[in-house]
């Protein structure tokens, strides 16, 4: 069957939080062949005509329905990428004839596409599934938002896909909740693409196990925390949370990175300007465990106003760790407006790290923080420092709130601060290291991420 679509009378307010004036009309002509099939790709674009969607789409000729595994291009399914023409629909089609297929590859050439408020398909339906690869020619590949965000923009659920070498433009909209790219799923990948004028989250992992968020720029015009904003957030799906998830080597301007989950990684990142919680923001259990924080740098943190502080005004740290059992290895805190370290897991190994001039403008804060939350049961007690260096803020270390107990302390350079090395209130007798984390200090001692001073210190302990 072959259908033409003629659409006339489009029109928007570019950058509104909603459509204004927008009247379509539409011509269609329809011959029926032997068995009176309907493309994939024209059931699509019909489909995502209808309701909420409010699409004034783009021409569209019928492609062939791909096979698994073969690649598509955007533009085939009626893409302009003009920055003028709605092109969701043809998004929509392109991705849905893959999704039918099994899988395979869609090309987004060079331009800038429009996309609706609404995002490419409806809530809660995924454009990109199992097996469905979307793959930009590079960050001049753009994907940007036609109004306020009602959802997110590009929804991916399944296993072992991945969105790679794009560019979002979100356009500064702050909407509750929603992101650039929803992720959900096992073994999938989002990696070098650009979220620029990010609004209240850039990516967000629902669960999952075995992912990677790598290689991302992601970009928030004016930091702040009302509401409450971020670059990167894993959470949970259906009160499951994420396993073996990876966030490394993403660079974050103007928001930070909230992780939950077991084994997760967080390695090599560069955050600056977050406006609120943390640089980095690792919860507690029972969500979180053994976290690796590896290579991270969060600079220039700043304090403000804090939606989920009732108002007050709240401090910005470097890093803040509150899951047990973490590593916490070779990161880099400096010119943050509370503290560079504060760490709340029971059991956890802070090694090599670096911490100057935090809490600029503020009294009391110190490079590292050792700390306790009595009301979620969780505290820093049982950790180990070594061979970190905090220098030019009021403490070195400090130990925040009674009942930390066995926090050890080996061949940390406190001594350069403007008040004193160390502010401690701990109290209880040392204990032995665990047989579990003897076996990480180990492994710390021949990593060549760990500085070579840092690893001095920790051999001479561990030969005694």
């Amino acid at each position: 069957m072959v259908t033409r679509f003629v659409w006339c009378c489009m029109g928007w307010a570019h950058r509104l939080p909603f459509f204004v004036g927008c009247a379509v009309s539409v011509l269609v002509a329809l011959q029926t062949l032997a068995y009176g099939a309907r493309s994939a790709a024209t059931e699509s674009l019909l489909g995502n005509n209808s309701g909420a969607a409010n699409l004034a789409a783009t021409p569209s000729t019928a492609a062939p329905a791909p096979e698994k595994g073969d690649q598509v291009n955007v533009k085939t399914y009626g893409a302009v990428g003009n920055g003028v023409t709605n092109d969701t629909a043809a998004f929509n089609a392109a991705l849905k004839s893959l999704a039918d297929a099994g899988g395979g590859s869609c090309l987004v050439p060079k331009g800038t596409y429009l996309i609706s408020a609404s995002g490419i398909t409806q809530a809660r339906i995924p454009a990109v599934s199992s097996g469905v690869r979307l793959v930009g020619e590079g960050r001049d590949s753009v994907l940007r938002v036609n109004g306020m965000p009602t959802y997110h923009l590009l929804q991916c659920e399944g296993d072992n896909w991945s969105v790679e070498n794009l560019t979002f433009d979100m356009g500064d909209y702050t909407s509750a909740g929603m992101a650039a790219i929803s992720c959900k799923g096992n073994n999938w990948r989002v990696a070098n693409c650009a979220i620029i004028k990010s609004g209240k989250w850039a990516i967000i992992a629902f669960g999952g196990k075995n992912w990677s968020i790598e290689g991302n720029y992601v970009r928030r015009t004016v930091p702040g925390a009302r509401p409450p904003i971020g670059a990167i957030l894993v959470t949970k799906r259906d009160e499951v949370w994420s396993s073996h998830g990876r966030v490394i080597q993403n660079v974050c301007d103007g928001a930070g990175i909230t992780f939950a989950g077991d084994d997760g990684i967080i390695a090599g990142n560069r955050i600056s300007r977050s406006g609120y919680g943390s640089g980095i923001f690792v919860q507690g259990a029972p969500s979180t465990h053994s976290a690796t924080i590896k290579g991270n740098i969060c600079s220039d943190g700043r304090s403000g106003y804090d939606d989920s502080q009732a108002g007050k005004w709240w401090s910005v740290n470097g890093f803040e760790v509150w899951a047990p059992d973490s590593v916490i290895c070779n990161n880099i805190a400096h010119d943050n407006d509370g503290g560079g370290f504060a760490v709340g897991g029971q059991n956890s190994i802070v090694i090599g790290n670096k911490a100057y001039n935090n809490g600029r403008g503020h009294q009391g804060y110190a490079g590292f923080n050792a700390r306790i939350n009595l009301a979620r049961g969780t505290s820093a007690s049982h950790s180990i420092f070594i061979g970190n260096s905090s220098y030019d803020q009021d403490y070195g270390f400090k130990e925040q709130g009674n009942g930390l107990s066995d926090i050890k302390q080996i061949g940390n350079d406190y001594n350069r601060n403007r008040i004193g090395p160390a502010k401690s209130f701990s109290a209880g007798a040392q204990m032995p290291i665990s047989p579990e984390m003897k076996s990480k200090l180990k492994a710390l001692a021949e990593d060549a991420d760990v500085s070579d001073s840092a690893r001095r210190v920790l051999h001479k302990y561990l030969d005694r």
